[in-house]
């Protein structure tokens, strides 16, 4: 009955279990197993194991979990090994495992997950944090944990939060450490923050100290001092210890640690003093775990759990509920109907018959819905809520963040995916809406490094010895701005004191060197040493560097510190004033209206004279005269004529005001004629010239070549390069016909500095650029923002304007000098003058002497003389020339008296000469002509030594073959039926016989290759490489793809064979990681560097990666991200595609990439799927024009391979580029692919092409053949033996343990590095980091039914049209000159380069920022009631759009609450764009990019000012007074010496000495006015010429100073600049949400105490008014241009007070390298050159209200109380004059009528005594002289009556006439 039994249980375990479909357990069995696998030795796998094993008793204690199941876990130590973890894994897969726990690391993890998703068991890993670990490529992988994602971002947080831009990675060389920096690489990248040097530890061997510090002495000689430290608990220590010994743990440094810290700190906790020493504020993050019961219940029971040996870390708790969240899944499954079954892997049947068994492997038929109920479990354990979102990540992922200091640590605050950092826990944030703001954004203080609590700077300049190179251009010309010191290697000029103050001004040493660039003999190339600080030549250029678009692409610049602009210069000709000058001042009508005027005036008063003024009678030739001369005599002020009648004077008056007015104007005119040069020339600025087709000079070297070329389209023929300024003179004199130019292009410094000696030329139009000159430094480099700080340091305290003049300051040709030219009068503007003037001379002397000889004719006859008639003429000559000697009224008087006698022939000359006349006109002549010519005289390897040890046990059972065995045993894995597997196999082959019947290779050993088939799967690869290694095979070919490399090349370090691969080309997949790995193609890195290289050569800045989401693509990607980041271009987005990817699937991936701005696109993908890509892209309409495709080598391999390719496959790729490997030109090359149509037509019935992966396959099998044959020659055997670690793996039905090692494995791989050899690919040797040498591509077009290669790439020369092979003869030319390649045909089929960047047509508006303001709304504002936003910017905007060559869709969306005016900050930090007037500052350009400025903007002082009033005595402030007395005195010298010269001669100048004293003060003084007095001597008249002279010079002189001091405003202010504002302590005003708050309060360093914000224009003008003693008011404001100017422009009580001391402008701000930025600026540059731009501003800021025009009005209207002063001067003297007249005139009133005064005094009759005392001073002086005369005589008579009676009556009749006579003379009319 027993043997019954036994048999029937037989049958049933044989037929149910054995070989059948399945193993079944009941559906609900009594026990689960569950598998561990973690390394129980480390960190977090102490405690894992001791949560896990609690866990699992927890869940099988508790009833309501599986309902009774047991869970029985089964752990593994993988030992840190890749190899054991992979041999666990398989093990635990010919069980009835359900699910595995683990593995703790991401490498294994990345191993395992290709095993657990072939055999459909889910790996739920509570410690592999990798990011790569995607469900995409592992979809039965689940992470139990945070990604390390989360954590790279809460860093990059951290980083942006503390204001710093650049971090140095510290990190574990492996997929964990390498993936985890990638992520925080492309976190930072987002937040316009870098990494600027990745130090890779390599993992797996035993890094010494000595090691750690080679790599610490490199970042300490880095720039950053904010370290990121991404390690394991063993190496991270380490490094703290070195970090400490090197001193690198002290004041300014910042070390992050990632969460392997953290782990420490709990678990160690508390940690030796020593060593918590080594990490004093190391921040450190944590993952969050909220608070909760069931949490502190675990926390105070782990002490019991480990008997308190170590602490619990978060990866406990993770570990805790892992198992829980199994539990509930597994009950879920069950009670969804799930059973536990296993079946067979069909795959597995063909490693059937090996000695290890894999078959017995077997699938979990229910994995998937394990795997969905896993991810659909909900729980609340430890950790928290419990549940994956879509992406099968946890969530709510946060960190706390934790900073070392003393024997502990202290958590500052938290960060969470929700909310960002935060001192409030997460789950409370959960609960608010999420606020991500800047100002949201919160940690508590930290304790840095060294045990400060300030921030560090996060960036030094190194002390490493090394100086900088900085370059310097070798100039020719210009050499005052740079040069370099003849017999010497210094170098001076402008730019470089600049540039040595700005450096003394920088908190710390900088040592640098300068290096010139260029030959010496004429200028270099600007462009080209700007260039050369990316291609590492420079650390910084210095010089005269202008900042110009294409050049900030590639670095960064300083602020500049001199501006500079393109000018026009040009010659003129200075318009000729000719001899008629004088005439054009007035047109012809205006003379013809003047002529008449002054007819008909000179008529009417005529008229109203004739009648009454004696001066206007006489005869008819007379009057007519007189009228002419009178009216003519006005124009000069001089008629002598009186008018008498009212009428008459009336109109004099007003014709004399008329002609003063046309004189002044007359004599303003012909001034400005005459003295104001009068230029001309035919290019008017840049337009004509730009529309002419003359030649154009520029400076050789500068930007203007191409900015005329590229940007103002004007023809390269018609631009000549210029070397100085010497030729510039030659070219600009020559002229277009004589081989010169029209006119020369250049910047604004170097043309002043031309012009400076060159005064026949001149700018014309205006400045049509607008830049500046800055120093260049590497993009991103702190130093530009430091210098940039020190320049405006040297403008703001005056040292920038002291060096600019110390050399550029120039004399030769000065301003001054120029103008004296253009004053001084020549004889050419006067000579019609004087030809009038000479003709008139002439005629009137022919008239004169026709006149005169008339007149001797007739009153000298002709006497007969007997002396003869030579004499007789001379005597009549001399008798002639006395008579025209004579007075004429002598002439007449002697032929009225010959007349009256009849008879005389003797004439007697009573006068000599009569020079009156001509003395008196020389005079007026001299004085005329000095008055003219007065009038007229205004003008920027690691070396790893690797060490491979293995681990032997003590007993080895060795297999051996003889030393040279007759076969030698190689595998090869790959795929068979792929594009590259096929033409592998073929070549490969095809090598093994060639080497096996080539008697020179091996000796006669045969090499014998074993072919697997890996088919695309990673596990197949593992399996059929762990078949190998139960062989002899001593190396394996293979594997193709880069996946199954990774996972393979664990097993073949383990075992130490030596894996070679022809087509594994992730860059990832290094020496340093997999020592046996070989690659015997080329590195992905060198085909993504060619990739950016090209990207860079063709001016794209954005590129979009589709790429297959493996370790492949997804390496290759990163690369390229890397290289492109090297060269300031960047991947705008990845596309990733997942490896079972549809047609759908591609599709929605390509309207994603569809709807992106960049259109270069970079397909990194298998030959399978790339064609499908392209397929989809034609169908959606991505290959056409603008689009850019950009292939990698997987599309020339299946041009290559299955070339030709249908034409309608064909014309899917029209137009892209791809890349082949590049193998040189050779016979051993041409005689395989001669052989190759044999090869493949024997063994294929469809023959296919061979490509470059054949190529290197083919050398692969030669390459190993010649390494065993050297290892043989070495003694080298070929011995196997078993691997200890393996021992503890036996039973089961898998023999792992049947692997061996081979024992001279490291032998053999070190002949295969050390091989070298010519192969059919070119010359095969190795590196030191074991990479080909002389890496290459082929930049391939595919064009038509084919393709065209356009060039090469070489990691030696870069691109080039020339095989590189034939570049390695020569210098290294990485230039950028020297990177050429050939045409392209893009797709589309267009020649023009595509711009790469459009503005998508997605329907989606760009969201574009504009401040709501509430003051200054002519710029920006919202009108009321309406969603419209109006203002100057939004013009300016609009304009700049309109002028786009595509349509941009946009909302302008108001920011602030039009209260008052927003942050403009803010608004920056918020920006998807912004619009508006925002100033372009450094704090704001570190994370945007903004556009060419469009008006220029910088900060201003507005102080009150009051007008200093020019007081009654202004007059007097004209002179100083000593001028004043010397003045007086020289009145009065000139004076006196007049009359000692004229005394003797002149009676006007004698009499008595009272009467001469009032003389000499009346002349003197009156030659200030007009003297009546004639000279007659020849020294008085000189020298009375002379003083007139300086009496017209003082007399301008002081009308010009005294129209200034009453006309022009004379200002006072306090403040007269920033310098006194700043010493000051009174309040500064500032416009609300304006940067001049930050500007003055961190820059100025101007306490904020003192600084008043106001809203608007009127809060200004209060806070003016009030001044700094009243509360609310301010002494100045601080603000921009701008919005002064709008200001002032109605508020004229206030002026601009010292300089503009920032020099910034307003742009638009678009995102960091927003291709936008770079077509608005283009745009904003056109409208300024077309002139929309100041049409714009005419039409908002142009103000009336209170132009310059009305008040200069105001200003110069003159008042009383300028005058006051003079008035009453006149006033006294004419009140002392009165009174001094009234009293002599009662005086004489007393004297004359005593009688009257007497009876005034009695009473009686005092009103007749006043009327007789009105008639008395009313009566002329003679009258009463000759009245009192008469009263005496009268007396005298009757006095004398009495006493001579007898006085005959004749007598007294004779005295009475005479007393009659004298009566009437004095009764006459005066």
């Amino acid at each position: 009955m027993k043997v019954v039994l036994v048999v029937l249980f037989l049958v049933l375990y044989f037929g149910v279990f054995s070989n059948g479909v399945s193993r079944n357990v009941s559906s609900r069995p009594a026990v689960v197993n569950i598998g561990a696998l973690f390394t129980f030795d480390s960190t977090i796998g102490r405690v894992a194991k001791i949560a896990m094993e609690a866990a699992v008793e927890d869940v099988n204690s508790n009833s309501s979990v599986l309902g009774g199941t047991k869970l029985y876990i089964k752990m593994q130590d993988s030992n840190c090994s890749g190899f054991i973890g992979i041999v666990e894994a398989l093990q635990f897969m010919e069980t009835d495992i359900v699910a595995i726990i683990g593995p703790q690391s991401s490498v294994i993890a990345h191993v395992i997950s290709h095993v657990a998703n072939e055999l459909q068991v889910p790996l739920l890993s509570f410690a592999a944090t990798d990011p790569t670990l995607s469900s995409l490529q592992f979809p039965f992988f689940i992470r139990t944990t945070q990604s390390d994602l989360y954590q790279m971002t809460a860093i990059a947080e951290m980083v942006d939060f503390y204001g710093w831009k650049d971090v140095i990675a510290i990190f574990i060389d492996d997929d964990y450490g390498r993936n985890g920096v990638a992520a925080l690489d492309d976190k930072l990248a987002q937040l316009r923050c870098k990494i600027s040097y990745k130090a890779g530890i390599p993992p797996g061997i035993v890094f010494s100290r000595s090691d750690i510090i080679d790599i610490l002495v490199k970042v300490e000689l880095l720039e950053s001092r904010i370290i990121v430290l991404h390690a394991n608990p063993d190496i991270g220590l380490k490094v703290f210890s070195v970090a400490h010994y090197l001193g690198m743990m002290g004041n300014g440094y910042v070390w992050i640690a990632t969460d392997w810290l953290s782990s420490v700190l709990d678990s160690s906790s508390p940690l030796p003093l020593e060593t918590m020493d080594l990490m004093q504020g190391v921040l450190v993050l944590r993952q969050h775990t909220p608070d909760s019961d069931r949490k502190r219940i675990f926390f105070s029971r782990w002490n019991k759990l480990t008997g308190g040996s170590f602490g619990l870390n978060s990866y406990g708790l993770y570990a805790y509920d892992t198992v829980w969240l199994i539990a509930h899944a597994i009950d879920a499954f069950f009670n969804q109907g799930g059973t536990i079954s296993f079946s067979n892997d069909s795959r597995l049947h063909d490693v059937e018959g090996s000695h290890l068994h894999l078959e017995a492997m077997s699938i979990f038929d229910k994995g998937q819905l394990l795997l969905n109920n896993i991810l659909q479990t909900s729980l609340m354990g430890l950790t928290g809520p419990i549940k994956f979102n879509s992406d099968r990540s946890l969530i709510r992922p946060s960190y706390d963040v934790i900073n070392v200091i003393g024997t502990g640590f202290r958590r500052i605050g938290y960060w969470s995916n929700y909310s960002g950092l935060s001192v409030v826990p997460p789950e409370t944030l959960y609960t608010r809406p999420p606020n991500r703001s800047s100002a949201n954004q919160q940690l508590y203080s930290v304790i840095w490094p060294g045990e400060t609590a300030t921030k560090p700077r996060g960036w030094v300049f190194p002390n490493n010895g090394k100086q900088l190179r900085i370059g310097v251009p070798n100039r020719v010309s210009y050499r005052e701005f740079v040069s370099k010191v003849r017999g010497s290697d210094m170098v001076k000029g402008f730019c470089i004191d600049v540039f040595m103050a700005a450096v003394n001004l920088l908190p710390y040493a900088l040592p640098y060197q300068f290096v010139l660039y260029g030959n010496g003999r004429q200028n270099p190339s600007y462009t080209e040493l700007v260039n050369s600080i990316t291609e590492g030549v420079f650390d910084a250029v210095v010089g005269d560097i202008a900042i110009v678009t294409n050049r900030t692409k590639s670095v960064d610049f300083t602020q500049p510190f001199a501006e500079s602009g393109l000018v026009v210069v040009a010659p003129f000709q200075k318009l000729n004033t000719g001899a008629w000058a004088f005439l054009r001042p007035f047109t012809p009508l205006m003379w013809c209206v003047i002529s008449a005027f002054f007819l008909l005036v000179g008529a009417v008063v005529w008229i109203l004279e004739h009648r009454t003024n004696d001066e206007f009678r006489g005869p008819p030739k007379n009057q007519i005269v007189t009228v002419l001369w009178f009216s003519l005599s006005t124009l000069f002020f001089s008629h002598r004529e009186n008018t008498v009648s009212t009428l008459g004077r009336s109109v004099l008056l007003i014709w004399l005001f008329v002609v003063l007015i046309i004189n002044s104007s007359y004599t303003a005119s012909l001034t400005s004629i005459l003295t104001v040069q009068q230029l001309s020339s035919h290019i008017k600025g840049i337009e004509s010239l730009r529309t002419s087709n003359e030649p154009i000079g520029f400076q050789v070297g500068s930007f203007a070549e191409h900015y005329l070329e590229e940007e103002l389209g004007i023809s390269r023929s018609r631009l000549f390069a210029l070397g100085s300024p010497e030729e510039y003179a030659i070219a600009l004199q020559r002229g277009p016909k004589k081989g010169g130019v029209s006119a020369v292009v250049d910047e604004l410094p170097y043309v002043e500095l031309f012009l400076s000696s060159q005064c026949k030329f001149r700018i014309v139009g205006q400045e049509f650029t607008k830049g500046g000159w800055g120093f260049a430094f590497p993009r991103d480099s702190p130093l530009a923002i430091d210098m940039s700080t020190a320049i405006l340091t040297l403008s703001e305290n005056g040292d920038l304007q002291r060096i600019h003049d110390k050399w550029l300051t120039r004399s030769a040709c000065s301003l001054e000098g120029a103008e004296l030219e253009s004053d001084r009068l020549h004889l050419k503007s006067f000579w019609g003058l004087f030809l009038i003037c000479g003709v008139a001379c002439f005629v009137a002397l022919f008239i004169y002497f026709l006149l005169i000889a008339r007149q001797f004719r007739r009153d000298v006859p002709n006497k007969p003389d007997s002396s003869g008639q030579g004499t007789l003429r001379s005597k009549r000559l001399q008798t002639f020339l006395s008579f025209v000697d004579e007075k004429e009224e002598y002439s007449k008087n002697r032929t009225k008296r010959r007349q009256m006698e009849g008879s005389s022939n003797d004439d007697k000359n009573e006068d000599v000469l009569g020079t009156m006349f001509t003395r008196k006109f020389l005079v007026f002549t001299s004085v005329t002509l000095h008055f003219e010519v007065l009038n007229s005289s205004l003008s920027f390897s690691v070396r790893w030594c690797l060490d491979f040890d293995c681990w032997f046990a003590s007993l080895i059972l060795c297999t051996s073959i003889s030393s040279k065995p007759a076969v030698v045993n190689v595998g090869a894995i790959f795929t068979f039926d792929s594009t590259i597997g096929k033409v592998a196999k073929v070549a490969m082959e095809a090598a093994v016989e060639d080497v096996n019947s080539n008697s020179t290779v091996l000796g006669g050993t045969k090499l014998k290759l074993t072919m697997q088939d890996s088919n695309f799967s990673g596990f197949l690869g593992i399996v059929e490489a762990l078949q190998f290694m139960g062989t002899d095979n001593v190396a394996i070919i293979g594997p193709q793809g880069s996946v199954t490399a990774h996972v393979i090349s664990h097993v073949v370090n383990e075992l130490q064979v030596p894996l070679l691969s022809f087509a594994a080309t992730d860059p990832t997949l290094s020496s340093l990681q997999y020592p046996f790995f070989v690659r015997t193609t080329q590195n992905d890195l060198f085909q993504m560097t060619a990739i950016a290289e090209m990207i860079e050569y063709y001016g794209w800045k954005e590129v979009t990666a589709i790429f297959i989401d493996d370790d492949f693509g997804r390496n290759g990607i990163t690369a390229l991200g890397d290289k492109l980041a090297e060269r300031r271009c960047k991947i705008s987005y990845k596309a990733a595609m997942n490896l079972e990817v549809s047609r759908d699937d591609i599709t929605d991936v390509l309207v994603k990439v569809a709807l992106m701005e960049s259109r270069v696109l970079v397909l990194h993908t298998y030959a399978m799927w790339g064609l499908e890509v392209f397929d989809v892209a034609n169908y959606l309409g991505m290959m056409g024009t603008g689009y850019v495709w950009i292939a990698t080598n997987w599309l020339s391999t299946v041009l290559d391979t299955d070339s030709p390719l249908p034409s309608m496959k064909m014309n899917l790729i029209q137009g892209v580029l791809t890349l082949r490997m590049y193998t040189p030109d050779s016979e051993p090359k041409r005689n395989f692919i001669s052989r190759w149509r044999n090869l493949t037509s024997k063994k294929m019935a469809n023959p296919f092409g061979l490509s470059t992966y054949g190529l290197y396959t083919y050398d692969t099998v030669w390459l190993l053949a010649h390494a065993l044959d050297s290892f043989f020659d070495q003694g080298g055997t070929i011995s196997f033996s078993n691997d200890s670690r393996l021992n503890n793996l036996r039973g089961g039905n898998l023999h792992l343990e049947a692997m061996s090692i081979f024992n001279e494995g490291k032998l053999l791989l070190k002949n295969i590095l050390q091989s070298r050899l010519n192969g059919v690919t070119g010359p095969i040797q190795f590196t030191s980091d074991g990479s080909l040498i002389h890496p290459a591509y082929e930049v391939i077009n595919v064009i038509g039914t084919g393709y065209r290669r356009i060039g090469y790439w070489s990691n030696y020369s870069g691109l080039s049209v020339v095989p590189p092979e034939m570049l390695y003869t020569k210098p290294p030319n990485r230039s950028s000159a020297n990177q050429q390649l050939y045409s392209m045909i893009w797709p589309g089929e267009t020649l023009n380069r595509p711009r790469g960047w459009v503005f998508p047509n997605h329907g989606k508006q760009l969201r574009i920022g504009v401040p709501n303001r509430f003051s200054f709304r002519e710029f920006v504002s919202q009108v009321k009631g309406t969603d419209i936003i109006k203002g100057y910017c939004i013009d300016v905007f609009a304009a700049a759009l309109n002028l786009l060559p595509y349509g941009v869709p946009y909302k302008l969306i108001p920011y602030g609450d039009g209260q008052k005016n927003p942050s403009y900050n803010e608004l920056v930090n918020l920006i998807t764009t912004g619009v508006s007037d925002i100033a372009i500052v450094t704090n704001r350009t570190r994370i945007v990019d903004f556009t060419q400025p469009y008006i220029e903007s910088g900060l201003l002082i507005v102080a009150p000012t009051r007008k200093l009033s020019s007081s009654a005595w202004a007059f007097l402030r004209s002179f100083t007074p000593k001028m004043w007395c010397i003045t007086g005195i020289f009145f009065l010298a000139v004076g006196a010496v007049v009359w000692i010269l004229e005394h003797r001669m002149n009676d006007e100048f004698r009499g008595p000495p009272k009467k001469q004293v009032i003389t000499i003060l009346w002349f003197s003084f009156s030659t200030l006015f007009s003297h009546r007095e004639n000279t007659v001597s020849t020294l008085a008249r000189v020298v009375l010429i002379i003083w007139l002279f300086v009496v017209l010079i003082i007399k301008s002189s002081y009308t010009a100073s005294l129209t200034s001091i009453l006309t022009v405003q004379q200002l006072s202010s306090p403040i007269k600049g920033i310098e006194t504002l700043i010493q000051s302590n009174e309040p500064i005003g500032f416009q609300q949400g304006s940067f001049a708050e930050s500007y003055m309060s961190e820059e100025l360093n101007i306490p904020k105490s003192r600084l008043v914000p106001l809203g608007s224009p009127e809060e200004y003008a209060r806070a003016l008014k009030e001044g700094p003693n009243k509360k609310g008011g301010v002494a100045a404001v601080v603000d921009e241009r701008a919005y002064i100017e709008l200001f002032l422009s109605s508020q004229c009580e206030f002026t601009i007070v010292g300089q503009e001391f920032t020099k910034y402008g307003w742009g638009f701000a678009f995102p960091r390298d927003s291709p936008l930025a770079v077509d608005i600026s283009t745009a904003i540059l056109t409208l300024s050159e077309n002139g929309d731009l100041q049409r714009i501003h005419d039409k908002w800021l142009m103000r009336s209200s209170c132009s310059s025009q009305g008040t200069k009005l105001e200003m110069d209207r003159l008042h009383l109380s300028s005058f006051w002063g003079l008035f009453l001067i006149c006033g006294l003297a004419c009140f002392l004059a009165l009174l001094i007249y009234l009293v002599l005139m009662v005086r004489q009133f007393s004297r004359h009528f005593p009688e009257e005064s007497d009876s005034s005094t009695r009473g009686s009759s005092r009103s007749a005594c006043l009327q007789t005392f009105l008639s008395f001073a009313d009566e002329k002086e003679e009258e009463i002289k000759g009245r009192s005369k008469r009263r005496q005589l009268e007396k005298s008579s009757y006095v004398h009556e009495f006493e001579d009676r007898s006085m005959n009556g004749s007598k007294r009749r004779h005295i009475e006439m005479s007393s009659g006579k004298n009566i009437d003379i004095s009764s006459e009319p005066n």
